[in-house]
């Protein structure tokens, strides 16, 4: 049996959904989560508030903010916000792994600093802590490996990773 296509209908058909599809969206826009158009939403609005601390969250949390505001390469960011506390990012992949065992989750503490020429400074240290009142893993009392510190440069309209110290571990 022999089929025979119009090819003039094939083209027609092409074209057809060529206008059909969006114009502004590119391929980069289409390979985008809807967790990470989320996370981008809210780093764009924690920019245009001024707000680091606001920016910080989607920016550990999703691999396109980091890629948006500079910092694509770093394919390892040392810290994520897991409900309203930051884990070291090797933690919470082990939680993921075991199910959402959240004995897997090593909580640290996060400290904000600005520079006088506006750069901010994220210190961050894992530790044991002492439940608190309210959200975030509570207070630190024990340190209990090494951390860290991110410095973020102001731009014309956000903030970009200029530097991703980590400490070294000391021998025992």
């Amino acid at each position: 049996m022999t089929m025979k296509f119009d090819v003039r209908a094939g083209w027609a058909m092409a074209a057809a959904l060529c206008l059909l599809a969006p114009v502004s969206a590119s391929a980069a826009d289409e390979a985008v989560s809807e967790s990470d158009r989320f996370f981008l939403d809210e780093a764009a609005g924690a920019c245009r508030g001024g707000d680091f601390a606001a920016f910080l969250w989607p920016f550990a949390n999703s691999e396109a903010v980091r890629a948006r505001y500079g910092a694509g390469g770093v394919k390892d960011f040392p810290i994520v916000m897991i409900d309203y506390s930051y884990v070291t990012s090797a933690s919470e992949r082990l939680f993921e792994a075991k199910g959402g065992d959240a004995s897997q989750l090593v909580y640290v503490q996060v400290d904000f600093s600005t520079s006088p020429d506006g750069t901010q400074r994220v210190d961050w240290v894992p530790g044991r802590f002492e439940p608190g009142e309210g959200d975030g893993p509570g207070t630190l009392i024990e340190k209990t490996g090494p951390g860290g510190a991110l410095h973020f440069r102001r731009t014309a309209d956000c903030w970009q990773l200029t530097g991703d110290i980590r400490n070294p571990a000391r021998g025992r």
